[in-house]
Order: C-alpha cells, then structure tokens, then sequence
C-alpha cells in the first residue's frame, strides 16, 4: 500500500504550481487523493503554508497556487479537515467587519471630505442604459472616435480585465462595488482613502489574486507588497491597497492607510450603525450632517467646513470683501454663510428623466452681517420675482439683490482698487442720467426684484437680416414710485439714445438710431431703431449691429429695459404670473429646444467659424457642429435654485433629459 506521503508527493510533482477548485471541492489529477479530497475553498501558500480564503467569484473553475507539500497520514488529513474549517470560520467571522457596520467608523476624525455611492450599480445602469447612451453610440461621430487608438487601448485594458477576473466588465464591476464606493480626504495626513465594499468576500479575494496580484507581478522589485497585521498590502501607482473580508482599501498616504486596516481588522469591536471613538463616525458635524440626509440620494457628501477654516485653507473663500463687483452681486450673501457654516453636504440623485444636485449647508440670519443685507433683504426676506412667460424663451434669471444698497456701501465690501474704478463708473453714469445720482437716485429708484430674459429672434418682420442672429435680452424690473420714474426714466432713456447717436457719429460708420414712441392703456414703448442705408434695405446679411433695437416698455410698476423693441413690447404686455415663492432668492433656468433653434438659426456661420478656427475640412466642420446639436437635443433644460430652509441654506442643479432624443 502506498503512503500517504508518496501521493502528496505525486500531486506535486505533478501540478507543482497550481491546481482547480470545481463546486467547493479540491480535484487532484485522477482522484489521487480519493476520499481524502478537502471539501473546503481554501487555498495554501507555497513556502509559507498559511491557509487563506479562496472562495470562487463565479461558478466557472479556476486556478489557485497549490500548497506546500507536507506529507501527513490519512488521520492526520481527517483532523486537517476540521482545522480547515475552524479556519474558514474565523476568516469569515472575526476580523471583518459586519454588514451594517458604516463605513465613516473606519475613517479617522480628522477626516474633512467624505463622499459615498451607496448603490454605484444603479448609478451606471442610469447612464449606460439610458435612450440618450443608445442615442450617442448609433451617431456618426461615436462610430468615429470608437476608431481611435485611444479607444483600443480601453478595449484592450477591458478585455484584459474581463479576463483576469473571469467575468464580463459589468457584471464584475457590479459585484466589485456591490456594497458601495466610500472615499474620504483625512486633514492630519494630507491623504485620501477610497473604500470599495464587495459583494462578499470571496468577489474581493478574487479580485486580490487576479488583479492586485498582477501588479505585483508585472511592477518588479518596486511593486513587491509588504505586510501589516497579516495583510497583503499592494503597491500601486502614488500609493497602496489591501483586501480585507468584502473590502477593497485604496489610498495615497500609508499612515492613513493603516488607521483604516486598522479599523477594518478591529470592526468586530465596533457598534454597529453606532459611532466609534476616534473615528469620522463619532463627529459632531458629521452626525447633524447625516441626520438631513434625502432617502433618494445615491450619492452623498460632506464636507468640514469648519475645519478647513480653522487650517486656513481656502482663504479667498472665506475673506470679507471681493475683488469683483459682479462676484459680489452674485454670492455675497453666500460667502458670509460659509464664513459661520461648520458643514456642507452634496445629495445627488440620477433617474431616467434627469440628475437632481443638491449643496446645503446650516444657515442663521445673523450670519449675514450688515453690509451685505442687500443679498436677503431685510429680515431675510428677500424672494426672486415670478417673470412673465414669452415665447422661445433660451435662459431666464430671476433674484433679490438689493443693488443701490451694494452700490452705496461699496467702500464696506471691496478693496480701495475696486472702490477708485467703481467711482470713475458713477462719474460716467451720472452724466448719462442728466447729472443723477447713480446710486441713490437711479438704482434707488428700482425695487430689489430683478429679472433677466433672453429670447430667440423672430427675424420675419425684420428689415435688414443680420448674418449673424443674436438671441434678444431683458431685464425686467420693478419700480418704486411709478408715477414718478416713469416720466423720469424716459427722459433718460431718451437722452441715453441720442448720446449713443453722438458717439457713433464721431467714431463714424455706425448707423444712427431713430425713435419712436407707442402707447397701448398703460402700457407705454419707447422704441429705438438702426436706420439701414437703402442698398442695405432688403439685404439678408447685414451688420451684427442689427440684432437691436434698444427699448423700453412700462405697464403698471414694471420697468422692461431690453435691447430689441419686439421683447420690450411683449414682456411689458404680458401679464402677472404666478405669485412667487417666498423662500427663493435666486432661479435660473435653461430652456434647450429654443437655445437649438437659436443654434440652428446661425448653423453656416457655426460651420464656417470651426473650418477657420479649427483647420477643419467643411465636413468635419459639419460633424462636429452637427454634435453639438445632437448634444442640445438630448436636454430639455437646467435649472439652478438657491433657496432658505429652515435653518440651512440650499443650491439646487437639476438636469433634464430628454428620454426620446431622437424623436
């Protein structure tokens, strides 16, 4: 009867590196060790004979490395057996975390950016399966760039790793990322750590000897892993990984790194859903930051506002006054809310119809101080205006902005460079409104409502055609007196005109504007025009200048400031639409079949300008302009909100699809 010891010998010599794991079963060739056969998805490590987990990712056979021989009687291989899997208890039931452990009670406190995608499986399947995906792959300029070398090498990198991990790319990235992305930015280290959570661990010990393993073998002496607390740590390009249990470790920095394993290696001392000492879970902004979390988000974020003040990093974010007028007016209010704000947090929500992208953060009225009253308005009250609603509208602004009360305190709010040039402006100004104070007597006059409209031309009744068509646009305004500024606003409307007639006569070549004046009840126009030189009467490819006919409209207390004279008519007709929400202090809003239009209305110069720009052949001027088209037609529009809660302060994105683009 042959030993024991000669068949162990025999199956090495034999597969002296490797051999299958077939349905949880060890398979050595022909049977050799019969009944002796382990039932037991471990592998052994050559040389160093320590057993580690090696459960398959698929149904499919693979490889492992074959153990080192050791010969043992066949009592001894029956108590291996149970050695075995006291092993496989403890690999999978100590040392690893449990599955309602957050992974925020791995990071240390000290960490100031935190972003997690809790499903990343839904998120891709949103984009990659969505009509508009189907859309791009089936236009003439994704056949083309799927030509390109770039390309290949993706294909290549793709199947190289569909093969190594014995699954198609998709299905193994879902089960790669199953349980969630994490990544957090750790101030006292300067380091970012990205956390992948698998489906279990057997998909992540796959993933360790298929892939993390590769690397090894193909980085040389500088790619050899090193050891901490029994773990296999990776080097990898600008830093490390490790796999422990269903997580995947990446990070930059190595003492961050270590926390982490740490953590990970001790999670069975943790408290699950619970916070733990030490660690992100256990901050104080972090837990009221998670309390307002959305239930739809699939991607949340947080970020330690404080923190980073107390660092002193980001210092322009976080100074008193501007270097930009036009950056004040715009976030002001915003900048002194992060000045007080201890957090901030993202929720980003993808469905077929669009993305909804959300930054809020904990807001106080008093946080707001006096110079910058002009942005909320008094007691905060401030609300954007409801617009008139007109035809082939391309973007619309609405806001509170209180801009003679900015205007008059701008030796409060910006520097004494900014301070001289904005008093040079007012000289100017007040000489083109007849000797008026600016900023108390002009802007003062005009209530902090303000709105912004802009328009695709109708150029039907218009004569000359510009070769060029510009979109029209207005600002629609409120006044305080009207009885008052209406007499007052068109004087300087008009004086305003036929200064502009004086300057371009000096300068020469520009044609002169010519008045007229329309009353319809109470509405009142003052429309100006370019007169055209008769040659130029009927031409369909006139001077850019021809885009406007600047005007002015009143109807009741609105002001309508535009520069063409059918806009001013047609905002200053419209009636009042829905009341306004008082809780919104700013909306813009994309509106994207009128910005195609708007587009299509100047596609030869489009096409010609990338020819000359570009170097491009006219047919590929052509396919190039054509994507920018079929970019547009795949959006219906955009919107931005910022918006007082109760307590916080919110600014919206929202996207949305057109889920039939090619109807």
């Amino acid at each position: 009867m042959r030993s024991q010891a000669g068949a162990w010998e025999r199956v090495e010599s034999a597969f002296p590196y490797e051999f299958e794991i077939r349905s949880w079963k060890f398979q050595a060739p022909a049977n050799r060790l019969g009944h002796e056969s382990a039932f037991l998805p471990l592998r052994f490590e050559r040389g160093s004979g320590r057993i580690i987990n090696c459960l398959p990712f698929t149904d499919r056979v693979f490889r492992c490395p074959v153990a080192r021989v050791i010969p043992m009687s066949s009592s001894i291989l029956f108590r291996a057996r149970i050695c075995f899997a006291a092993a496989v208890v403890g690999l999978t039931a100590s040392g690893l975390p449990a599955a309602d452990v957050h992974p925020s009670q791995f990071l240390p406190d000290t960490t100031v950016g935190y972003l997690e995608i809790t499903k990343p499986a839904a998120l891709l399947a949103n984009v990659i399966d969505h009509p508009i995906s189907k859309h791009i792959q089936g236009m003439d300029v994704y056949s083309q760039a799927i030509q390109t070398e770039a390309y290949r090498g993706y294909l290549t990198g793709r199947k190289f790793f569909e093969i190594q991990i014995g699954a198609d790319w998709r299905p193994a990235i879902e089960a790669l990322t199953t349980g969630g992305l994490y990544a957090g930015f750790d101030a006292a280290t300067q380091g970012g750590v990205l956390l992948v959570k698998g489906k279990d661990a057997a998909t992540m010990e796959n993933f360790r000897v298929k892939l993390l393993e590769m690397t090894r073998l193909s980085g040389g002496d500088a790619a050899q892993p090193d050891d901490y607390r029994d773990v296999r740590i990776y080097r990898i390009q600008k830093g490390g990984g490790a796999v422990v249990g269903e997580w995947l470790v990446l990070s930059n920095n190595g003492d961050l790194g270590k926390k982490v394993l740490d953590r990970l290696l001790d999670a069975d001392d943790h408290a699950a859903d619970g916070e733990v000492a030490g660690t992100l879970s256990a901050n104080a902004q972090f837990k009221a930051a998670m309390a307002t979390r959305r239930a739809d988000s699939q991607a949340w974020g947080f970020g330690d506002l404080q923190a980073v003040r107390d660092a002193g990093s980001a210092k322009n974010v976080f100074e008193d006054k501007a270097e930009n007028p036009l950056a004040e007016l715009l976030i002001g209010g915003i900048q002194s809310t992060l000045q007080k704000s201890p957090y901030f947090t993202l929720d980003l929500s993808v469905a077929k119809s669009g993305m909804d992208l959300n930054l809020t953060t904990p807001w106080q009225a008093d946080w707001v101080p006096e110079e910058r009253a002009y942005f909320f308005g008094p007691e905060n009250s401030g609300a954007a205006p409801a617009l008139p609603e007109v035809p082939d509208t391309l973007l619309t602004i609405s806001t509170y902005r209180n801009v003679s009360d900015m205007w008059l305190r701008a030796g409060d709010l910006f520097e004494e460079q900014v301070n001289d040039k904005m008093a040079e402006a007012e000289g100017v100004l007040t000489t083109i409104f007849a000797g008026k104070d600016f900023g108390e007597e002009i802007l003062g006059a005009l209530a902090p409502e303000i709105g912004i409209v802009v328009t695709r031309q109708n150029f039907a009744d218009v004569k000359p055609v510009p070769s060029i068509k510009l979109p029209a646009f207005a600002m629609v305004l409120k006044l305080k007196d009207p009885e008052t500024m209406r007499a007052e606003l068109r004087r300087t409307f008009q004086s305003a005109i036929g200064f502009f007639n004086i300057i371009g006569a000096q300068e020469g070549g520009r044609p002169q504007l010519e008045m007229d004046m329309q009353k319809n009840g109470d509405v009142d126009l003052i429309i100006s025009r370019y007169v055209a030189e008769k040659k130029d009467y009927d031409s369909t490819s006139a001077n850019i200048i021809f885009n406007f006919s600047p005007s002015v409209g009143f109807s009741g207390d609105r002001f309508v400031l535009s520069s063409t004279a059918a806009l001013a008519k047609q905002l200053a007709e419209a009636p009042n639409t829905r009341p306004a929400d008082a809780t919104v202090n700013t909306v813009v809003a994309l509106h994207a079949p009128a910005i195609g239009e708007a587009l299509a209305d100047n596609r030869e110069q489009l096409v010609s300008q990338n020819m000359l720009e570009e170097g491009h052949s006219r047919e590929e001027a052509e396919a190039a302009i054509g994507l920018l088209f079929e970019l547009v037609r795949c959006l219906n529009g955009a919107g931005l909100t910022l918006e007082r809660g109760d307590g916080s302060l919110s600014l919206n994105l929202n996207i949305d699809v057109n889920e039939n683009p090619t109807r």
